[in-house]
């Protein structure tokens, strides 16, 4: 079966099955803004459902997390600060998410999982996961796995690479998001106008893109990393910098808000989805751009 069949049929079978949270504890919304002078429509989303991810009990009652997991021969990253077990390791997910389906890839010579992603963010949103536990690291073979992925969904999914320190929230375990929602930055006219650094590349241009992203995570290896996004417009490379990962009108910015989509769910952010202007997504992305760049 075609990869991109395969994988919209198991989150619509997952979606039946309970595992993907539902908008039941509070109303879904979407705001499109005004078109920048960029050329892009942003996007804002309020998603509550996606607060219940760190509901233990409330997950435990839905089946997502099973009640009856033995959690003593679970792996643990011992550089996470919280001790907590890694989410993305294929025996810990067996024994704690029993319900999730998991879809073998082969990607750039190396074995990855596709996962339905519970708390998702958009429609048919997976997060794809090495099965080795290997860093979040950026790499020339990530790139290839992010453009293999989409040549073989046939350019209907989306990938997106969170670095370590600017999105990734399991930066200790190699892992990408996808979706086939289209993103507003593929509609960027003029790159030099968005409101955060971003270089735009053919998908047919890897060593371009791989170049520019190398060069700049070696500039300062303590504090820049980069957000990647592979998208039927193009490859956009996103360059962050650690010390600006956040903006104070968001708690958190990644690969999804740097690509224009902006996923708010924390009752901390409804300020900034109540206003959802052209400007407070400029104001935002403006913020994280990177030292030196401003």
């Amino acid at each position: 079966m075609n990869l991109a069949r395969k994988l919209i049929r198991t989150w619509a079978e997952q979606g039946r099955e309970g595992f993907l949270l539902s908008g039941d504890s509070g109303q879904i919304e979407t705001k499109l803004t005004d078109k920048c002078r960029c050329g892009v429509r942003f996007r804002f989303r309020w998603l509550p459902h996606r607060e219940v991810r760190t509901d233990v009990a409330e997950l435990e009652r839905r089946g997502i997390l099973n009640p009856h997991r033995d959690e003593s021969g679970l792996f643990r990253d011992s550089r996470d600060p919280h001790g907590r077990f890694c989410f993305l390791c294929e025996r810990n997910i067996r024994e704690c998410n029993p319900l999730e389906r998991l879809v073998p890839v082969t990607l750039a010579g190396r074995d990855y999982l596709a996962g339905a992603n519970f708390a998702w963010i958009e429609p048919n949103h997976f997060t794809v996961m090495a099965r080795e536990h290997t860093d979040q690291a950026y790499s020339r073979n990530a790139l290839r796995a992010m453009l293999e992925l989409h040549s073989r969904t046939d350019g209907r999914f989306r990938v997106l690479f969170n670095g370590d320190g600017v999105g990734a929230t399991i930066p200790w375990h190699l892992h990408y998001q996808i979706t086939t929602e289209e993103f507003p930055v593929e509609s960027l006219g003029n790159p030099a106008e968005y409101p955060t650094a971003v270089r735009r590349f053919a998908v047919s241009d890897e060593q371009a893109a791989d170049s520019v992203a190398q060069e700049w995570i070696a500039r300062d290896p303590g504090n820049h990393g980069v957000n990647m996004f592979v998208s039927p417009a193009g490859v956009f490379v996103f360059p962050r910098d650690r010390r600006r990962a956040k903006a104070t009108n968001k708690s958190l910015v990644g690969g999804f808000e740097v690509a224009g989509d902006f996923a708010m769910s924390a009752p901390i952010d409804r300020p900034a989805f109540d206003e959802a202007t052209t400007e407070v997504a400029c104001d935002i992305l403006s913020q994280v751009k990177p030292c030196g760049l401003e």
